[in-house]
């Protein structure tokens, strides 16, 4: 589902480049190609497409691209075209996917690609991330939000879609005078929208281009650790137009503005972002285990679940600083039958803990 899908084709440097409704489309068909690989009996992946738009020429352009692309037979199939508000069109949508839903089985994906930061409210995700294996991927303008900040009554008003409150824009005021304000702000502001829209996986990046000159986040929100992956591993792909801010390590929770306003690094997601990143989860995993557990033995798998929200580390990344740390004898890995293993790579089964007699320098002494 596309909430702001646009005409299906844009310029850039004097070149069409394809919109958001084709990359939709030729994902869902280049997986169907895969999935059908060696495979004599052929599988047909059962998609709909649902493209919305509150501009009637963008509608009617898009039309008439599918059209040319020789997409004619699945309009009003499954492809369907709404000139109408997203707000307005999501009800419909909601039942069309529980009427498609089966044993709660089934797979829905959101671009909600707003101007700004209001056109889509945080009701309307906790909506979304209701179904079954939900993904929300919303841009949210927080550069211009911030700037917006006052306290004149009708940037309460503005607002309201986002569920902040007096207090919290109060408080949005008084760091934003402040050295390192802006960072404690957006900071902030993830930690807003993970509550409000009550996703337990986000993965925010900074997009950056060469004509804006705001900050402008793109916010993938799901319940799924896996599907959270999946959206980090593309930033590592594409690391020349998305950035995360702060050192890669775990630093989300344990931010408090008060204290922490010295701004943070950008981290882009290059070769030299990876190394550093690793050795800096590498501290921060003994760290954030011997605080919060002391000696106690842990599931690898929630411990994983506990801190995802607050690097940019790929699961490759957090499984490899783990056997590392293991390897190290930093750490004790043991399966599900509590018997020390002989690999050094974790499953969701095992359990860690701080080993009982580590060696004479380690990453936690190193700090």
């Amino acid at each position: 589902m596309d909430g702001f899908c646009g005409g299906g084709k844009f310029v850039r440097d004097e070149e069409y480049i394809k919109g958001t409704p084709f990359l939709f489309l030729e994902a869902v068909e280049k997986a169907e190609q895969q999935a059908n690989l060696g495979r004599t009996k052929k599988l047909s992946i059962d998609a709909e497409f649902h493209f919305v738009d509150s501009k009637k020429d963008h509608i009617e352009f898009l039309r008439n691209e599918l059209v040319q692309a020789g997409y004619l037979a699945k309009i009003d199939r499954s492809i369907f075209l709404h000139h109408r508000e997203f707000e307005d069109v999501f009800p419909e949508i909601s039942r069309r996917i529980e009427e498609r839903t089966r044993n709660n089985v089934g797979r829905s994906i959101f671009l909600l690609d707003q101007l700004g930061y209001t056109d889509v409210t945080f009701e309307t995700v906790r909506k979304i991330l209701r179904f079954s294996a939900a993904e929300c991927i919303l841009t949210f303008a927080v550069g211009w939000l911030i700037d917006y900040l006052s306290d004149k009554p009708q940037v309460l008003q503005r607002v309201a879609p986002i569920e902040l409150t007096p207090e919290q824009i109060y408080e949005y005021l008084h760091l934003k005078g402040e050295w390192g304000g802006r960072y404690a702000i957006q900071r902030l502001l993830l930690r807003h929208i993970s509550q409000s829209t009550g996703a337990n996986f986000q993965s925010p990046f900074f997009l950056r281009s060469r004509e804006a000159r705001k900050d402008l986040w793109l916010v993938h929100l799901s319940q799924h650790l896996k599907a959270r992956n999946v959206m980090v591993d593309s930033h590592w792909l594409i690391n020349n137009t998305s950035l995360h801010q702060g050192h890669g390590g775990l630093e989300m929770l344990g931010f408090d503005p008060n204290i922490d306003q010295s701004g943070a690094p950008d981290f882009w997601f290059g070769t030299n972002d990876n190394i550093a990143m690793r050795d800096r989860l590498a501290e921060d995993f003994l760290k954030r285990i011997r605080d919060r557990h002391a000696d106690a033995a842990i599931s690898y798998h929630d411990f994983i679940k506990s801190i995802a929200n607050e690097t940019p580390a790929r699961l490759s990344d957090l499984n490899s600083v783990t056997s590392l740390l293991v390897e190290e004898r930093e750490l004790d890995l043991r399966n599900e039958y509590n018997t020390t293993k002989r690999s050094s790579t974790p499953s969701n089964r095992d359990t860690i803990a701080i080993a009982r007699q580590p060696k004479l320098w380690s990453f936690a002494k190193a700090q």
